[in-house]
């Protein structure tokens, strides 16, 4: 194999294969990034047999071809390059050469023909493929992901429910047991269909999909896959086995008491009186009486802070505890000046939070003893 192709093109190519790679396996190739010239290009590919991304990148072809190679070693190579054509080819022994202007690297290569062969994505009108807006799904992943479960003993939460509830609605939806995020919105191309459950890196590696432009990013499910496709990009994701909580029965379906602030001036307040709060519990109180909401963090071992603010309140005087980072982290991804309500029924029972003029967004929060 022989081709050159631009520094750049090469580079983010690359770049899209770091956090799919295995810093540590037991099957070397799969440390390894697949490139296969074509007489269309390059096709770049990783995978660690639960994500793979296959990118096609513009390049000259001189002889076709396949070399695998260490991801992360030939990364950092192309990103000390200086700007202009890389030239790659093969060499005896699966070595390969990769020659930038006077300076040249010889590294050691496997058998491309070891690496694990990648399922593409279905095609045809029986594929139901989802056309989403970036903009719209950069908004639901930000709205979502932080509420995902790290517990490695729960897998089924440790990623996004992607659901289709009707024609024209996308839902996606995370919990990890003590909160619950859900986000609906409209998507012209969106057919009815089955909730799956993207786990956390296939999320992080979508993420990464959608970064920059405005080109429509297209997912389809089958085999127990999710594909990703935007801007020559496939990427395909082994999706969470197990069955999602039924979220419907964590949205209260009543409340007693409601109270309204900015968002940014709230998160502000906890900010600075969780300075103190526990590591461990990061417990805060809020005390509503009238149109007075007061956020109070007591810790033994370093002290205790109070701040008051003036809110919009219709229920009696009323205090519950929560930890703080549940809050802190959904009031960080909403806009400035947004506007948000939050109910509460008592003290043992969820808080929900709701943006004014948004309907399309729920997160629901359990209290906790303080």
């Amino acid at each position: 194999m022989d081709f050159s192709i631009t520094r750049e093109e090469l580079l983010h190519g690359l770049h899209l294969t770091q956090g799919i790679v295995e810093r540590r396996t037991t099957i070397p190739i799969l440390a390894n990034v697949l490139l296969e010239s074509t007489g269309g290009g390059v096709l770049i590919a990783a995978t660690d047999q639960e994500v793979g991304v296959r990118r096609r990148c513009n390049a000259k072809v001189k002889k076709k071809g396949a070399l695998t190679t260490s991801a992360r070693k030939l990364y950092e190579i192309v990103r000390e390059c200086p700007e202009g054509d890389i030239e790659l080819r093969t060499l005896e022994n699966n070595w390969i050469e990769v020659a930038s202007g006077k300076t040249i690297f010889k590294i050691v290569g496997l058998d491309p023909k070891e690496f694990p062969a990648m399922p593409g994505a279905p095609t045809g009108k029986d594929a139901g493929a989802t056309v989403v807006p970036v903009a719209l799904l950069r908004e639901m992943i930000e709205r979502t992901q932080f509420a995902m479960s790290i517990d490695d003993g729960r897998l089924n939460l440790n990623g996004i429910l992607f659901e289709r509830p009707e024609a024209g609605k996308l839902r996606l939806v995370a919990t990890d047991g003590h909160r619950l995020s859900m986000v609906t919105r409209p998507v012209e191309e969106c057919p009815e269909g089955a909730g799956v459950i993207v786990p956390r890196k296939g999320v992080s590696e979508i993420s990464k999909v959608i970064e920059g432009g405005d080109e429509p990013i297209t997912l389809t499910m089958a085999d127990n896959l999710v594909h990703a496709q935007r801007a020559g990009v496939d990427l395909s994701i082994r999706l969470v086995e197990g069955e999602f909580p039924d979220y419907r029965q964590v949205v209260p379906e009543r409340s007693e008491r409601r109270m309204q602030i900015v968002a940014e001036e709230l998160l502000a307040a906890l900010r600075r009186v969780s300075v103190v709060s526990s590591e461990r519990t990061r417990g805060v109180r809020m005390q509503l009486n009238g149109e007075r909401l007061e956020v109070s963090s007591v810790n033994p071992d370093l002290g205790e802070a109070t701040e008051e603010m003036s809110v919009e309140y219709d229920g009696a005087p009323f205090s519950i505890g929560f930890n703080v980072k549940y809050f802190i982290d959904v009031l960080g991804v909403l806009a400035p000046g947004t506007h948000v309500e939050v109910v509460f029924n008592d003290e043992v029972s969820p808080a929900v939070v709701r943006c004014e003029g948004d309907p399309g967004f729920v997160y629901v929060i359990m209290p906790m003893r303080l």
